[in-house]
């Protein structure tokens, strides 16, 4: 069974400064043929699950086209979508397919394509119509109908933190295998309910709402009835495209529509009835932090989502960092991060103990806030380079470019080269610093910060500041998504859409 493999991961939030080059791309993944497996074996990450898939499978053989991933930021150049795209769908590789499965984010964007995963998918579906082919999306894709027609079989990530990233590569590599070995053609049927679900209550803990709504899906698959898979999205809240709007994908076999249909209203009779709670309501760190919830000796990490690179923030908004330094925080407490690649020269140029007069934030993008005037002290100077220790992505490498670690009063703060969360305890390491010793953390980060570093601390707060993932993304100029579609109401009774 030769199965045939592409990637395609990117989330685009609208909003951020800048686009996305080629440089992004090749800082974490720009790799095709034999370079694929040497990257990712033994990684909790899409590729790694195929791999460790296909080692179980004596019956299987892989083969690698175009597997491209960069941190989430603006739209990507169309000039690199049209080199992916070409890339992707024109490689003879797929030539000696029994199936082809693609790795794919969902929430991409060019500054001209609205949906670069649909070109991949039905291009590739154009050339190889009876081929099967399936998919894997990220919670928070923003899939269209055109994309889904051209499949199989779909599969998402459960879990937020996105943990199972592995595993969702296998559920849809089980789906593939089974199209081959069975000589079926699935559909895959989307409902949507024209609302898009914020993230920042998202997190899959037991009892929170995307926790039911997951487990409701998973409890409705049913071969016996021709439902392969059920699996919900919540869509990306800072992509300004049409097919901005959460819902659920069915996996079904032909001749099972009806059972399809009655699964995805169910799903999406949930999610109306759920959405109300996932509304953001987040205090302002000047609120947090004039609180001094460390007075008592707790350790607190304190978020900054809207600034999160993980949603497409650039590690630039200043916000946050202005209210701690307006605050009495205790010596030994660490920000987290800006993203300066030249103020990194200037402290490398000036050496470890200099000290400088800098304006950290606002650098690239001046609509959230004007830059902070600080006096710092250059503490350390790295080559931004680990490990992550997981268990998100675990075993994956990070390259943040040089960074430079400065004091500013009670204050460490981290300055990198790249736009990359601090969701690993490596991170941190990678700096000297011990996070067990840290009393107050301020991190640009949302969610994915709990699976690894939010045991760490006796409370985590996520705050509310300007940017270009903020918590009332309707404020945010959209032009091509409606604005109810952020009015989540304790009474909305939407018209649901079916594509299949």
């Amino acid at each position: 069974m030769h199965i045939m493999i592409a990637r395609f991961w990117y989330e685009a939030n609208s909003f951020a400064p800048g686009v996305a080059d080629l440089s992004a791309f090749q800082s974490r993944e720009w790799l095709r043929g034999e370079e694929v497996p040497d990257a990712f074996r033994g990684t909790a990450t899409e590729i790694g699950g195929a791999l460790a898939w296909a080692e179980e499978r004596p019956d299987v053989s892989l083969a690698f086209s175009r597997c491209a991933s960069a941190p989430p930021g603006g739209p990507v150049e169309q000039s690199l979508i049209d080199r992916i795209l070409q890339e992707i769908a024109e490689d003879p590789v797929f030539e000696a397919a029994d199936g082809i499965y693609l790795s794919l984010h969902g929430a991409s964007l060019g500054t001209e394509t609205l949906a670069p995963e649909e070109e991949i998918a039905t291009r590739l579906r154009a050339r190889f119509p009876a081929c099967p082919i399936v998919a894997s999306f990220d919670m928070h894709a923003c899939p269209t109908g055109a994309l889904l027609t051209a499949l199989n079989g779909a599969t998402v990530y459960r879990s937020y933190p996105h943990v199972d990233m592995a595993e969702t590569a296998r559920a849809a590599l089980d789906l593939l295998a089974d199209c081959v070995t069975r000589g079926t053609r699935p559909n895959v049927l989307m409902r949507a309910i024209g609302k898009v679900l914020p993230s920042f209550r998202m997190r899959t803990d037991p009892g929170a709402p995307m926790t039911r709504i997951e487990e409701a899906a998973a409890a409705l698959v049913d071969p016996g009835q021709g439902v392969l898979a059920v699996c919900p999205f919540a869509s990306f809240a800072y992509a300004d495209t049409p097919a901005a709007n959460a819902g659920v994908l069915v996996t079904h076999d032909r001749g099972s529509d009806d059972a399809a249909r009655a699964v995805a209203d169910s799903v999406c009779d949930l999610m109306k009835e759920l959405q109300a709670d996932f509304r953001p309501d987040l205090p302002t760190a000047a609120e947090v932090l004039s609180d001094r919830p460390w007075a008592d000796g707790a350790r607190i990490a304190v978020l900054e989502p809207s600034d999160n690179p993980l949603s497409g923030g650039a590690g630039d908004t200043p916000a946050l960092f202005r209210a701690a330094m307006e605050a009495d925080l205790p010596e030994g407490s660490v920000f987290a991060f800006f993203n300066d690649p030249e103020l990194i020269a200037r402290c490398a140029a000036a050496g470890i103990g200099a000290r400088l007069d800098v304006a950290l934030g606002g650098r690239l993008d001046d609509r959230f806030g004007a830059p902070v005037k600080v006096s710092i002290e250059v503490m350390r100077l790295t080559d931004g380079r680990f490990r992550n220790a997981g268990p998100m992505e675990a075993g994956r490498p990070t390259e943040l470019g040089p960074t430079a670690l400065l004091c500013a009063g009670p204050l460490r703060v981290i300055v990198t080269a790249t736009a990359q969360s601090p969701n690993d305890v490596n991170y941190f390491t990678l700096q000297g610093i011990d996070l067990d010793k840290v009393p107050v953390l301020l991190a640009k980060a949302k969610n994915h910060f709990m699976a690894a570093l939010g045991p760490a601390f006796d409370a985590v707060v996520q705050v509310d500041t300007p940017g270009p993932a903020m918590a009332d993304a309707s404020a945010l100029p959209f032009r091509h998504v409606p604005p109810d579609r952020f009015q989540l109401s304790e009474n909305f009774n939407p018209n649901q859409q079916e594509i299949t």
